[in-house]
């Protein structure tokens, strides 16, 4: 989209222009804001090559905030092993196709864009799109998901929650019996949450109780 509004006139410093898109940083200075450091030294040693999965001191303070979100009561708990930093979206779902093996994997249409990239690079992932039969709802029902996920022998499904690019959110009841399909029919489901920062709604709460207290489908 950037690329064809630049062939009418856009660019960063335009006044009558904006980039909407989602994700799109805000560079400028803001209005009232304190000033913004542009300097930064890193020495010699950390030039080198960071760990495959992460710095474990990373790792372990992104294990620490998610039980503290999800886990606070529960006797399970996430620890740096659960964790695995990568430099952005489309590296984190490739490195996830990488985890797999053969298998036939799920995606919803419309959906992100790199999710079927992504699933095009490996030969042992068989892609299967999900089609909504009803055009005009945003949002599979569970009973739908469950005749086209898990009634098919899927072994992954992917998706983003909220949905880019439609926004629709699958929480509550909905998100409960998703969850209760891919237990029923040992479907993964991974759930890109990148955009639930977006959720203004003013209703939505955090899942308090973080589901279920056993480790049975952890490393």
């Amino acid at each position: 989209a950037t690329s064809r509004a630049r062939a009418f006139g856009f660019h960063y410093d335009h006044p009558e222009w904006a980039n909407m898109g989602q994700g799109a940083p805000e560079t400028g200075p803001l209005e009232g804001a304190p000033s913004r450091n542009f300097s930064l030294n890193i020495p010699d040693d950390e030039l080198e090559y960071a760990p495959v999965a992460g710095l474990q001191e990373l790792r372990e303070k992104v294990a620490d905030y998610y039980n503290h979100l999800y886990r606070q009561g529960k006797e399970s708990k996430y620890t740096a092993n659960n964790v695995c930093i990568v430099p952005g979206g489309r590296a984190g779902i490739t490195r996830t196709m990488a985890a797999l093996g053969n298998t036939q994997v799920g995606y919803f249409c419309p959906d992100y864009t790199a999710y079927e990239q992504a699933l095009g690079l490996f030969l042992r992932i068989n892609p299967n799109a999900l089609l909504h039969r009803d055009v005009n709802e945003a949002l599979m029902s569970p009973e739908e998901f469950e005749f086209q996920a898990g009634r098919s022998g899927m072994g992954t499904v992917l998706l983003s929650n909220p949905a880019n690019p439609t926004g629709q959110s699958i929480e509550g009841k909905n998100l409960e019996e998703y969850v209760r399909i891919a237990r029923d029919h040992e479907t993964c489901i991974i759930m890109d949450e990148f955009y639930s920062h977006y959720y203004y709604d003013g209703t939505n709460v955090d899942p308090a109780d973080g589901g279920a207290d056993d480790n049975s489908n952890w490393p």
